[in-house]
């Protein structure tokens, strides 16, 4: 054997640890950047069918309370979108609100 080789040899062989932790620091670095890579932004403004999906109503309800100015809208060329904000009540008056208005009357 070469002293070439001996220390190629040598130096393979002291460097398997190394690189050993470098591949495994490579594959939870790659890992912990999965979990932190961040979620898609929340749409601002909603369809009438994504608004319902979401409020738990149907679209029915949902162009009721459009029609009658319970729920904000914009017109984008000709598609009615919602604020995503409007699923969420600003406080509980506005929750007792809008449970009274969910209430069918009763004949």
């Amino acid at each position: 054997m070469t002293i070439d080789a001996a220390i190629t040899e040598a130096v393979a062989v002291a460097m398997a640890p190394v690189l050993a932790e470098l591949r495994a620091l490579r594959t939870e670095v790659a890992r912990l950047a999965s979990l932190a890579a961040p979620a898609a932004p929340e749409p601002s403004m909603l369809s009438i069918r994504r608004f319902a999906e979401r409020a738990g109503l149907s679209t029915c309800t949902v162009r009721r309370r459009l029609k009658d100015g319970s729920l904000p809208s914009v017109r984008v060329g000709g598609a009615v979108r919602i604020p995503a904000s409007a699923l969420q009540p600003s406080n509980s008056a506005q929750v007792a609100e809008l449970a009274r208005a969910a209430r069918r009357p009763r004949p």
